[in-house]
């Protein structure tokens, strides 16, 4: 195998686009499970059940082995299950790619599944792959109602046994900017507008 080529010295988007070209790293299949409303006909389903789905679709489709696959990559916004965290391993074994293949979950808000591909095309780049599986996963119906573990236990200001327990949504709380204090989506909406 032929070490390869050097990187260019200037990363702009055209000269990376040459580059990947000529190294050769493309998306040879895409597929992505339907819509769905929230608490509607897919909410039974978790993100990596939905994965799953959609990724044994592609290999299928592409008629890559699963074997062939070196490096997995998924994004998640919401762990919305108990096996959320394991998002990226749990699709990789369940659609037959080899328990020794390197597996990273990623959370980059709405742009995690964009970055899944970019992390894809750089491992491509770099030789540590020559087929990676990438993709993004929700299940936002499923997000649970959680429970301040400081305010629900006897320590610091912990409430009374049965009282004063409150729940708090965790989906719309994950998708809420604390800092700026805004909804994820609606600082998507003021981009636009102060960026062209």
């Amino acid at each position: 195998r032929t070490p390869p080529p050097r990187r260019p010295p200037v990363r702009g988007p055209a000269v990376m686009a040459a580059y990947v070209a000529k190294r050769g790293v493309f998306i040879v299949a895409a597929k992505r499970t339907p819509f769905g409303a929230f608490m509607g006909k897919l909410s039974k389903l978790t993100a990596t059940e939905l994965a799953v789905a959609s990724s044994a679709a592609a290999l299928a489709e592409c008629g890559v082995d699963p074997a062939e696959v070196q490096e997995v990559f998924f994004g998640n916004v919401i762990q919305s299950s108990s096996d959320a965290a394991y998002l990226a391993r749990h699709v990789a074994l369940k659609c037959g790619v080899p328990e020794a293949t390197a597996a990273l979950t990623i959370n980059r808000l709405c742009g995690s599944g964009f970055e899944t591909t970019a992390l894809a095309g750089e491992a491509l780049e770099l030789g540590r792959a020559s087929v990676a599986l990438v993709g993004g996963s929700e299940a936002m119906s499923r997000c649970p109602l959680v429970l301040d573990g400081l305010a629900a236990r006897a320590g610091g200001a912990g409430a009374a046994l049965g009282a004063g327990l409150k729940l708090e949504d965790s989906l719309w709380a994950g998708l809420t900017d604390a800092h700026a204090g805004v909804p994820m989506g609606e600082t998507a909406e003021r981009l636009p507008g102060g960026h062209g």
